[in-house]
Order: structure tokens, then sequence, then C-alpha cells
């Protein structure tokens, strides 16, 4: 078991320790299998899973473990283009507490470059020969299982269908993964089938730390894929008052609208993962038909969805990354980075903002799905 320490902050996140030996026993189990596969439980229990604990002495669940073991492994292996752990991050000075990183080695164009890499043309199907020849990329497969508790085992071949985790060559924050859900010889899935197992995911990983992301930029309407990542501190939009306009947790589902930020945004929470994955799956699949462009963030352990609209700018193709939507911002010059100020970040977040016509229609449209699914 790779041996980890905590970051200092308000969450509590893994942080690697571990020795190039302890990094060296890692690559036997790996050795003559096309992929490990985390097969998830029907229902959530604690205990042991054949030989595998699904939690960790320190209380890790195992796949918050396994993700990080893996990252850190190709990490070691030399698969990131840096160490984001080195990266300068600040506090931007004002009343939202946005945070400005300097990264003068990330490249803004990782998204498109992976998707020319990983999926066919079209049809939003990955590559056979992306998953044949990038296996030092894919760390693992998640998988849903029948099983009580979750299970990890060593296939010879990726299951038929499931979620791949792959690392992040150009990581904003430790730990950066792709979540790519895919089916063999078919379509991948659509938001709404796929944010069952990701939420699912979120709420095994356990750990407060870990956000997931979703871009819909209206340019990659046909691959449905999540990043994550750990962020030691909530994300500046977390920290804002919210303001209920549908439900209550008591019921279900409950919808609240972010006050006092330049961006309009929405949040969906509910203990029900299931029901919460399936209204919010339905509110964006009408969005992706409606071709608007938006963004998730799923954070408290999978019962936490942000939404943030944006309006569509065809001419100048500015949009914003969820992680931006939440109030984190990657710089890769020193300057731009130092005179970064909140109402320089403003202006960028309202910019993209949907105006609020727009916005009280779609408060309209999440208000009358989350009925109808209720």
């Amino acid at each position: 078991m790779v041996s980890f320490t905590l970051f200092e902050g308000d969450y509590p996140v893994v942080k690697q320790t571990a020795s190039q030996e302890q990094s060296k026993s890692h690559e036997a189990p790996l050795r003559g299998f096309e992929t490990l596969v985390y097969l998830a439980c029907a229902t959530k229990q604690n205990g042991a899973c054949d030989g595998f604990s699904c939690t960790s002495d320190d209380g890790q669940s195992l796949l918050d473990t396994l993700i990080l073991s893996q990252w850190e492994e190709r990490a070691w292996m030399g698969r990131l283009s840096y160490d984001v752990t080195s990266c300068e991050t600040k506090q931007i000075v004002g009343g939202m507490k946005l945070t400005a990183q300097l990264n003068e080695e990330w490249n803004s164009n990782f998204l498109k470059e992976f998707e020319k890499k990983a999926f066919q043309s079209s049809g939003g199907i990955i590559k056979p020969s992306y998953i044949k020849n990038n296996q030092e990329e894919i760390l693992f497969c998640v998988s849903s299982g029948e099983r009580e508790r979750s299970v990890l085992v060593p296939f010879v071949a990726t299951p038929q269908e499931g979620t791949l985790i792959i690392v992040n060559a150009n990581p904003i924050e430790y730990g950066h993964i792709f979540l790519v859900p895919y089916c063999h010889h078919k379509r991948t899935q659509s938001i709404g089938g796929a944010l069952q197992l990701i939420t699912q995911i979120a709420d095994e990983v356990d750990n407060l730390s870990f956000r997931m992301f979703y871009d819909y930029l209206a340019t990659n309407t046909d691959r449905t894929y999540f990043q994550a990542s750990y962020f030691a501190n909530p994300l500046p939009v977390e920290l804002l008052p919210i303001i209920p306009i549908y439900g209550s947790l008591i019921d279900g589902i409950q919808i609240l609208e972010v006050a006092d930020y330049p961006l309009n945004a929405l949040v969906f929470a509910s203990n029900n993962l299931r029901k919460l994955a399936d209204v919010v799956g339905e509110i964006c699949s009408t969005l992706q038909h409606r071709n608007t462009v938006f963004n998730l963030l799923i954070s408290d352990c999978g019962t936490k969805m942000f939404l943030f609209p944006q309006v569509h700018l065809p001419v100048t193709g500015h949009h914003l990354h969820a992680w931006e939507c939440g109030g984190y911002f990657i710089y890769r010059k020193s300057l731009d980075f130092d005179n970064a100020s909140e109402k320089e970040i403003s202006k960028c977040l309202a910019s993209v903002s949907i105006d609020a016509e727009g916005f009280q229609s779609l408060k309209q449209l999440c208000c009358g799905i989350t009925a109808k699914l209720s």
C-alpha cells in the first residue's frame, strides 16, 4: 500500500510521498493484464472485498487509494508533462476568494489534443487503437458490479462497458484524470446515462477534495467524458451564499441559485445520488439538444452539482472550463499571474454568463424537469 500524507487545508487530500521503490512495486500486477478493473458495488457497504480492503487503515477508500497510487506511478514514470504540485497558487484579494495558479507549462489545447488522440472522428466512439497502444496512460477501468461490496480484479481485456480512468498529462491540479464512459463498438453514453456511474464513482472515492468536471462546448457534441482532480480547499463558487428556489433535501432534490457571482449558476443537491443523476442528466440532455454551452462541477462526494450555462460565442469560440467557472484560473505568464485581480476575473466570468431572461427560463426548465422526475 502506498503511503500518503495530508495537505494543509480545509479538506483532507492525499499527497505523493511514495518512494521510487514503492512505485516500482505497483508495476508487477499490471504486467500481463490489459487493465485493472474496479467493480463498483451494487449497494455501498463497508467491509472487505475478496482480499482488497474497501478502506485503508487510515480510512481512505479503496477507489481513492487506487486513483492516487496509479496516478503517482504515472508521474514517476514520466507520463506527466510537469510537476503540478510545484506550481505557485494564490488567493486573489477580494470577497469571492478567487484562486490563481501560475503554470507556465500548461497546454491550453490539451482537451482538443486528447479528443483527437482518443476518439474516432465521428460517432463519439473511443478508438480501439487508443486503448491498445496507450496502456500506460490508462490507469484502470470502473464498471458496475452485482456484488454487495466493491472489488478490484485484473482483466486480460477491458469490459464491454465501463468508464476508463486515464491520466491527464497536463494536470491543472493533483490527481487530474479523464473519466471516459464507453461501450465497445457503440456510441459513447449520453451524459444522462453516464452520470449514474460517475456519481457512484464520486461516492465511492469518498473524499471531499475530489471534484469532477464536465464541459459541453458545442464543439464536442458526440464525445461524453469527464475530468476530475483533487483540491486542498473548496473552489471559490462553493463558498458563496446560495438561494433555494425549489424543493428541499428532505423531499429529495433541492435546486438553489448561486448569489453574488458574475456567472449565473444553479446548484442541485440531494442525498439520493440516483435521483440526482437522473434529474441533472435529463436537464443536461435537454441543454445539449438546444446546443446550449454549459459546464458541470460535481462535489461533496456526488451529492452536489453546479450547473454553469454559458452564452454561445461562435465568433470568438471563447468558453470557460468548469474549474474556471468555479473560480480557479490558470495563468501561463508570470506578469498575468501577478496582475490577476477579482475585477479582471469577474469581467471574464460575466462575459460568458447568460442574461437574466435566459437564466429565468433555465430555472423554470430545471424546476419543471425536477418536478416531473421526482
